[in-house]
């Protein structure tokens, strides 16, 4: 069944897709009267200056508009689809799914400097979501679709299947094994199929065959890999910046996107190149026809456009604006080696290259990078240099505390899914089932020495203080009963010995973060109650460390079981 699901995921994320493909250019004909991914910028050079400054202006205040009805009135991308999968079980909302694709198609069709990428992961991961939740499948088979989905977006999109599984298992999923693997082969290639059957076969680069002049230029595509990093980071410093730079001034959110809008439509003016996704500026850059002003004229107004269009809150995604900033820096780094004399490959060779560092540093995914730059480009003869600066890129890259651009993202809502899938997994399961009723029950007026003769009695190292209604007042354990009647007496009242009520906990507590309060306040238990419009807190039960760690054990065994096929 999962196969046919994966199947059937992969060809209907193809064609929705293909729909946002569509959509973008329907924006550029309502905008501007022509379109063409292609040919943009001559679209945009070919009107009066006018309405190439108004329709980004415009557009950018749709989409601030669309924004203020979506989920925390802000786009979601591929951050969203890693959240989902490494804390929420795979669940996510279908309405933010098509609400990004909706804003994205407005943001790219009116010229933002952004990539389609992320919003189509995004539709499709909200997609396989929603149906999974409809089917009510377990945690591993949601994972799965969701992964189908991403894959099937990225192949729709580019045109690069290996690459597409790879990305999907690496920065989606977060692990390889044949379980999630097969669904993920069989989503992108009926993604392949459905996007030759409406746009067609043609590789999105058609470039020169290519050749390394010299082993020895692997130290300069190092080096470039370390220059692509410094970028990456760069480009993330500058987004914070423009976002502070929104909280200083008294400005609507939804007006953000319009001024921003006006100025990328100003640089536009003498720059039409940087607009949209850019495939036709990265085209020339790979085939080393851009001349040396304009290639830096581009990677520095292209990082600027790029960091004000996402810092102010237009929708899209980050990985066509690194493969364009990439191509730039690579063709730029390949004008200063050659003004320095150095003999080496052509500018096209640094372009693909450069391609690959900064891409490899925005997405935190090396091997996703090696394999897409590859099937885009087609050229294995220079695919040596690409690893290279894609290793070095992200190497630097996670010794700058960022990692990427999208544990950045996630990191500024102070959410982290670096601690490991095994606490992501543990974070999901709640400590209900967990509770028993090992215990004595006691009231209020109890002594003492009088819980001490119960605890005796009953053989119990526990007592609960609750009412005939099982309102909790608060716990002790037998030590402290013991050790409070030497001190105070036996005739002392038991409140004063325990812990107050505020220990307590939900039945809704994950288990991670029991044992985190328990290794906090040095205990083996926890009090468990269930709070009531009148705030009262009534005792379920305890659950105790030991159970805590049993049942984390259980969880990691079942998953390492699952992961590796072992039944």
């Amino acid at each position: 069944m999962l196969f046919a699901l994966a199947a059937s995921i992969g060809a209907i994320v193809g064609l929705a897709t293909i729909g946002l493909v569509k959509l973008i250019l329907l924006v550029q004909y309502i905008g501007y009267g022509q379109a063409s991914e292609m040919q943009f910028a001559n679209i945009v050079e070919s009107v009066p200056a006018w309405q190439a400054v108004l329709v980004p202006t415009v557009g950018g205040l749709v989409v601030g508009l669309l924004m203020q009805f979506l989920p925390e009135k802000r786009y979601h991308g591929i951050s969203e689809v890693m959240e989902a999968c490494a804390l929420n079980s795979a669940r996510m909302s279908v309405r933010s799914g098509l609400g990004a694709a909706a804003a994205a198609g407005i943001s790219l069709g009116v010229g933002a400097p952004l990539g389609r990428e992320g919003p189509a992961v995004h539709i499709g991961a909200s997609i396989s979501a929603w149906l999974a939740e409809k089917l009510d499948l377990n945690r591993r088979q949601s994972l799965a679709l969701l992964g189908c989905g991403a894959a099937a977006a990225v192949t729709a999109s580019f045109d690069t299947p290996i690459a597409a599984v790879i990305f999907a298992l690496e920065v989606i999923v977060g692990y390889y094994t044949l379980r999630v693997f097969a669904p993920v082969v069989i989503a992108a290639m009926m993604a392949i199929v459905v996007r030759d059957l409406v746009l067609g076969s043609e590789p999105l680069f058609v470039l020169p065959a290519y050749q390394l002049s010299s082993l020895w230029e692997l130290l300069l595509f190092a080096l470039l890999g370390v220059l692509g990093a410094i970028v990456s980071c760069l480009l993330i410093i500058m987004v914070g910046a423009f976002q502070k730079m929104w909280i200083k001034f008294p400005v609507a959110e939804w007006v953000r996107p319009g001024i921003a809008g006006l100025l990328i439509g100003l640089i536009a003016l003498e720059l039409p190149l940087i607009l949209s996704v850019g495939i036709n500026a990265v085209a020339e850059a790979f085939q080393g026809s851009l001349a040396a002003q304009l290639l830096l004229s581009l990677l520095i107004f292209k990082l600027l456009a790029v960091a004000l269009a996402i810092g102010s809150g237009f929708a899209g995604g980050v990985f066509s604006p690194a493969v364009y900033i990439g191509a730039m820096l690579g063709g730029s780094f390949w004008l200063l080696l050659n003004a320095l004399g150095i003999p080496v490959s052509s500018q096209g060779v640094y372009a693909i290259v450069g391609t690959a560092a900064v891409a490899s540093a925005v997405l935190g995914a090396p091997i996703s990078t090696i394999l897409i730059v590859f099937e885009l480009t087609r050229n294995y003869d220079i695919t040596l240099g690409v690893m290279t600066a894609a290793a070095f890129a992200s190497t630097v890259m996670s010794l700058t505390g960022y990692g990427s651009y999208f544990r950045w993202v996630l990191a500024q809502r102070n959410i982290n899914i670096s601690s490991g899938r095994d606490i992501s997994l543990l974070m999901t399961h709640r400590i209900e089932p967990l509770i028993v009723q090992s215990y004595s029950r006691i009231d209020q007026q109890s002594t003492v020495g009088g819980v001490e003769s119960k605890l005796v009695s009953q053989r119990q190292r526990l007592a609960m203080i609750v009412d005939d209604d099982d309102v909790f007042y608060g716990s002790v354990t037998l030590q402290q009963v013991v050790s409070h009647g030497l001190e105070q007496g036996m005739d002392h009242p038991i409140l004063a010995a325990a812990f107050d009520a505020d220990y307590a906990v939900g039945a809704s507590m994950n288990v991670v973060t029991a044992l985190q309060k328990m290794a906090e306040n040095q205990v083996e238990f926890l009090p468990v109650v269930r709070y009531e419009n009148d705030k009262l807190a009534r005792l379920l039960g305890i659950v105790t460390k030991s159970a805590l760690l049993t049942e984390h054990y259980d969880v990691v065994k079942k998953e390492r079981e699952e992961e590796f096929g072992i039944t």
